[in-house]
């Protein structure tokens, strides 16, 4: 079992990492990236296909009236459209654009580089042992908050 000690250290690197993460989202931005937020919706579509505005927000843990904004700023960029749900023609379905699957593989390209520079002297393996147990880890944390009781 992990420390107490270990888990706090633990948390303090992620944070470090978010942080220097945003620090380069903005970066990116004002070279033509994605805004994150933006990004982050894009890539939830793109992986989501089809699923309703409601879905998408409780999915990103994001209130409807944000997510509402968000798509509204994806359309006028051309990014998003929607689509009648076949189920029930009073909801729409979302899904991306030509022009929003553009953006989001520049963005993401754009990610990549950054970390793959970041890791210039680390083995092939170094970096998949890395990426392995990261995933790791997302999956406990998801198990664990899939097995935690609601609370109020």
């Amino acid at each position: 079992m992990v420390s107490q000690d270990t888990a706090s250290d633990l948390i303090d690197t992620l944070r470090g990492l978010v942080v220097r993460a945003r620090a380069e989202s903005v970066r990116q931005q004002f070279a033509g990236a994605l805004p994150s937020a933006l990004a982050m919706l894009l890539g939830h579509i793109a992986r989501t296909e089809g699923h309703r505005p409601s879905m998408v927000a409780e999915e990103l843990r994001v209130t409807q009236s944000a997510l509402s904004r968000q798509v509204a700023q994806a359309e006028s960029l051309g990014y998003v459209q929607r689509h009648p749900d076949p189920l029930d023609g009073r909801a729409a379905l979302l899904s991306l654009t030509a022009a929003g699957n553009e953006a989001l593989q520049r963005h993401r390209d754009a990610q990549a580089r950054w970390v793959h520079d970041a890791l210039a002297d680390w083995s092939e393996d170094e970096a998949r042992e890395l990426a392995d147990r990261l995933d790791r880890f997302s999956s406990a944390i998801d198990a664990h908050r899939s097995a935690a009781p609601a609370r109020r």
